[in-house]
């Protein structure tokens, strides 16, 4: 029998809209001042964690608030287990906004704010489209559960949480709606590394900038004794930046850790710019190598046919007392061994690193398993575009869930804004997305 899933979404779209417009309204970022036992990640995560609860109750969903690390929502019965997993925080507000980033407007077609691509407009089009399943009677011998993380933008120590202190169930087919259509079947590996190097730099007192390890550094302020040198020269080479007394903010533009080559380093600019002006070669020399974000430029540069190419993210910076750190989210494929990557690094530059965490290890799917084949089946059903699934160097909840894979919501050929300034999502998008899912969700279950 057909199943028209658009016209299934259809009577959903106002309230879709206006959930969407509520939860973005809620600025979720991590806040280490209001950290509790109750609220791990600050009280605006465990706010957007609260706003899923309460509709998941609104709408019948059994809820379990999962200390506060997550937001579980589940519906139906049946041993098959359906898991959605999706995040409700948000990396910090960098760069220049054309309307508030927590209060949505609507414009041109699209939905901006903080959140609306990155990862709350997915998440929304998901729960609609399991509401949606269930007003109709479609959820029939199995379970779907919705998993919302509260800490994907710093690591994921929610969903570790979920799994291994939590001890819940793995999915036995799920998918994340956080990262591009058709599909991904591969992700690369990746880890946070901060190279760090004495050295003195002639009227600098302190170098403060960045705001996310996983986004290209956009704004970075230095102060100095004397700024008129430095002023002059940035002016001369056209550099945007913004001047209060011996204070120096340059600009540049953030984009997603995984593109940095799409955004504009403020960071690297500023090392360029102190190593001419101050007759420094090893900062010139830092930073333009490093604005090859590939690692050609520096020797580290690595290529697998699966995976593709390593890339480095500088994210953030700070020069204290002849002391420079900066931080390099480093995404590399299967082949790579990141030691002795990061160990070539700091040879080249003179650095001396650590690293941050454990890193995130890449992911690798068959593309003719059957889970491919049944989320790229809906997809291609839904939108008659033939293309085929992806690798990317993005990192996503589907490392940390079995049985999991990145699904949507960003279609080919729409530019992605997640991570940068005017973050949008076009409203056509959002609509298609649950009719997607709500197809993807009904195939899974029907597999025998």
């Amino acid at each position: 029998m057909f199943m028209n899933y658009k016209k299934l979404i259809e009577p959903y779209k106002v309230d879709m809209l206006d959930a969407l417009r509520r939860f973005v309204q809620i600025p979720s970022v991590y806040d280490e001042k209001t950290v509790t036992k109750e609220t791990p990640y600050g009280k605006d995560v465990a706010d957007a964690l609260t706003y899923i609860a309460r509709l998941g109750e609104r709408f019948g969903f059994d809820v379990d608030r999962c200390d506060g690390h997550a937001t579980e929502l589940t519906i139906g019965e049946g041993d098959r287990l359906i898991g959605i997993f999706a995040h409700a925080d948000v990396v910090p507000v960098t760069g220049e906004w054309d309307n508030p980033p927590f209060r949505p407007e609507i414009k041109d077609g699209n939905i901006y704010g903080r959140g609306t691509s990155d990862d709350k407009g997915p998440l929304i089009a998901a729960f609609y489209a399991v509401k949606a399943l269930k007003d109709a009677s479609l959820l029939r011998g199995y379970r779907v559960r919705i998993v919302v993380g509260g800490d994907e933008e710093r690591g994921s120590s929610c969903l570790e949480y979920y799994f291994n202190n939590l001890l819940k169930e793995s999915p036995t087919y799920g998918f994340t709606p956080d990262s591009d259509f058709p599909l991904i079947y591969g992700e690369k590996e990746i880890v946070d590394f901060w190279p760090s190097l004495n050295i003195e730099i002639p009227h600098v007192k302190s170098i403060k900038g960045g705001a996310a390890t996983n986004a290209v550094c956009d704004k970075v302020v230095v102060e100095l004794d004397d700024a008129c040198e430095l002023k002059s020269y940035l002016e001369s080479k056209n550099v945007k930046f913004e001047i209060d007394g011996n204070k120096i903010t340059v600009l540049g533009k953030a984009c997603h850790g995984s593109t940095p080559e799409l955004g504009e380093n403020a960071a690297l600019i500023l090392l360029i710019a102190l190593g001419e002006v101050y007759h420094l070669d090893l900062l010139s020399n830092i930073g333009a190598k490093l604005q090859d974000t590939t690692g050609k430029a520096f020797g580290c540069f690595v290529h697998s046919d699966l995976l593709k190419d390593t890339t480095y993210c500088v994210g953030m910076i700070s020069y204290e007392n002849n002391n420079l750190t900066f931080s390099v989210n480093f995404r590399y494929p299967e082949n790579v061994n990141s030691e002795e990557i990061i160990a070539r690094f700091d040879e080249e530059f003179k650095t001396t690193s650590k690293v941050d965490g454990e890193p995130s290890h890449y992911l690798l799917y068959d593309p003719n398993s059957l889970l491919v084949k049944t989320l790229l089946k809906a997809y291609r059903e839904e939108t008659k575009d033939m293309s085929e699934p992806l690798t990317t160097g993005g990192g996503t909840y589907a490392k940390h869930a079995k049985n999991t894979i990145a699904f949507g919501a960003l279609f080919p050929g729409r530019v992605s804004t997640m991570h940068e300034p005017n973050e949008y999502m076009p409203l056509e998008d959002f609509y298609l997305s649950a009719a997607i899912y709500a197809h993807a969700i009904d195939l899974l279950g029907k597999i025998k």
